[in-house]
């Protein structure tokens, strides 16, 4: 018996070991994400971080090399949060305008609704800009392409230059959302529509492709 419990327990010790390594590197991501929405990324410092978790501070070390590496990891973090609520809404677009509108409003409220988000959009708007080509965030990319792609297939959206169109969309929401973020009260409605109303009025002027 007392074998029995032995082995059981040495089986158990890498997937506890796992588990452990996951809630630690939760914990960073958990506290960075805190602490640049509060001081931003320039006055954010590695023990700033550590220093809002349990955790020893070598132990960062284990899991991100440098803030760079943490901030990387928490904007991908918030982008998958974002990816998951466009996927409940672009693809259930039926026509042009509700896949503009759904694209311009997901983004604007995902920024804007949650306090911590907000901060963290006002404060690091410069650093965000910086890892928007990077490949870490390449995953939004595609997936707009992708429903973009699908979109055209379907007649929802004109035969357009997906890439331009991309371009366009990303660019245009990103940049309002700036001059948003900076305003007091935060309009993400007004915004959002803006946005759309831009993109939409310029829709039917694109050359198609053949």
């Amino acid at each position: 018996m007392n074998e029995q419990m032995a082995t059981a327990t040495a089986g158990d010790r890498p997937g506890r070991r796992e588990q452990n390594k996951a809630e630690n590197r939760a914990a960073l991501l958990k506290a960075a994400r805190s602490v640049f929405a509060e001081i931003g990324y320039g006055a954010a410092g590695v023990r700033d971080i550590v220093r809002r978790t349990d955790l020893a501070s070598g132990t960062f070390y284990n899991y991100f090399k440098d803030k760079e590496e943490i901030f990387s990891a928490v904007v991908v973090d918030m982008s998958a949060e974002l990816l998951a609520r466009h996927q409940k809404g672009r693809v259930k677009a039926k026509t042009a305008e509700e896949f503009i509108r759904s694209h311009c409003t997901v983004y604007m409220n995902f920024v804007a609704a949650d306090p911590e988000i907000l901060a963290f959009g006002r404060n690091n708007v410069g650093a965000v800009r910086n890892l928007i080509d990077k490949p870490d965030l390449r995953h939004l990319a595609d997936a707009l392409n992708a429903d973009i792609v699908s979109a055209i297939s379907r007649g929802i959206l004109p035969n357009v230059d997906p890439a331009y169109l991309i371009a366009s969309l990303s660019g245009i929401v990103f940049e309002i959302s700036v001059i948003m973020l900076s305003r007091t009260p935060v309009d993400p409605a007004g915004a959002a529509d803006f946005a759309a109303r831009m993109l939409l009025g310029g829709l039917g002027n694109l050359p198609r492709r053949a």
